[in-house]
């Protein structure tokens, strides 16, 4: 890969690629729901160790700590941002059932649980209406994406100079 966005066009289409698959089998609310969540972990990983590959490939001199943290940063927020973009599409054109079936097999489960009854329910719901919605879970992806990003970038920085033998 030859330049930063196209490790971030490989990363988009392999996440969506599995999002996708989930919908078109009409596993959304199995287990494969996690395998997702993780693959999309694997797939930020991948993409902060390529990026920061790609940097100190085009690198002429010795780069900086800081500098290899920035590129894997500069992968996940490209990233991140289109990922939160795809979320919101996904959830409200391609499938916009998924969130009110998800609240009403909740409501479904706190009702029969008989830890909330009439007033509490209705709450319960509204709450639910609200974190389970297009603008709000994409919003939250982009927040989670960029921390765990800075994060996962800083780790693989540090490993990568370690095994590299850099100071």
């Amino acid at each position: 890969m030859k330049t930063h966005f196209s490790i971030v066009v490989w990363m988009l289409v392999v996440s969506m690629a599995m999002k996708m698959v989930i919908f078109a089998g009409n596993l959304q609310f199995t287990g494969y729901e996690r395998i997702y969540f993780f693959g999309n972990l694997f797939v930020i990983m991948i993409g902060v160790f390529l990026g920061i590959r790609l940097f100190k490939e085009m690198s002429e001199t010795k780069t900086g700590f800081i500098a290899d943290v920035k590129a894997g940063i500069k992968v996940v927020g490209m990233y991140a941002v289109l990922m939160s973009l795809f979320v919101y599409v996904y959830y409200t054109f391609i499938d916009p059932n998924y969130f009110p079936t998800k609240i009403d097999s909740q409501m479904a489960a706190l009702e029969s649980s008989g830890r909330a009854t009439g007033n509490e329910l209705v709450k319960s719901r509204e709450t639910a209406q609200v974190i389970l919605a297009p603008y709000f879970q994409s919003t939250i992806t982009l927040i989670l994406y960029l921390l765990l990003g800075a994060f996962y970038s800083s780790l693989i920085t540090f490993f990568v100079r370690k095994v590299r033998n850099e100071a």
